[in-house]
């Protein structure tokens, strides 16, 4: 997120060179995933269709974030919408709408409350983020992506391990889900206090962790493996 005050003019001058090619690139993989079109003619239609929506979602986000500048919610809100409505291919423009409303919204509407009334407003505010990105999951084909990004509200702005664990395993179970959604996933069924659940499930992933991939961190999730059978066996 941008930061600083009075620099909105400064912003104003150079961001949108930055966000509308930006917001273009990031289009493109999903326009060609339309299918082939009919014609020639169909294919320009096509092109200057997703150009004109990313012309109109850029436009809206740098607004809002001139908005979140000024710590106005409702304007930063409310062209957060637009911005989707108009262009909601971009992963981008859906996890940090998401991020603003879930950490940003609360700190602006509570820095001087009582504890009680911080509590209440972050967890209003992080169902916010929660219901905004449930939409996009209805409406975007990177579904693994979605639900890590509410896992991780989950359990940061709400503190709800076990809604938490229940996404991350949502996103592990989806296509081309990164390795780590299945890690994190165990290892909060061994915070929770289920240790014979963690090794299962690690047991269950790890035939499918290419050794030779770093990121698939096998070695970790054998030495974890390792650790569940000790903890499970010494109950």
């Amino acid at each position: 997120m941008f930061s600083g005050t009075g620099r909105s003019e400064h912003f104003a001058r150079w961001l949108p060179a930055v966000i509308l090619p930006a917001t273009l690139l990031l289009v493109r993989p999903w326009e060609a995933r339309l299918g082939p079109p009919p014609d020639a003619s169909a294919t320009g239609s096509l092109a200057v269709l997703g150009g004109m929506r990313a012309v109109a979602a850029g436009g809206a986000w740098l607004k809002a974030n001139l908005a979140w500048e000024r710590r106005d919610q409702t304007a930063t809100l409310g062209l957060l919408e637009l911005t989707v409505a108009s262009d909601d291919r971009p992963l981008y423009f859906w996890f940090n709408a998401a991020r603003m409303m879930a950490y940003d919204f609360p700190a602006w509407r509570s820095a001087d409350a009582p504890m009680l009334l911080r509590e209440r407003i972050a967890a209003e505010e992080a169902r916010r983020a929660l219901a905004f990105l449930e939409r996009g999951v209805t409406r975007h084909p990177a579904k693994a992506a979605f639900y890590l990004e509410m896992a991780n509200i989950r359990l940061r702005a709400l503190g709800d391990k076990e809604g938490a664990a229940a996404l991350f395993r949502l996103a592990a179970e989806q296509s081309g889900a990164p390795y780590h959604a299945a890690r994190i996933y165990g290892e909060l069924l061994r915070e929770l206090g289920r240790p014979a659940e963690a090794l299962a499930w690690l047991r269950s992933v790890l035939p499918g962790l290419p050794a030779d991939d770093p990121a698939a961190r096998r070695d970790v999730v054998e030495q974890r493996i390792r650790e569940l059978e000790a903890l499970v066996r010494a109950r």
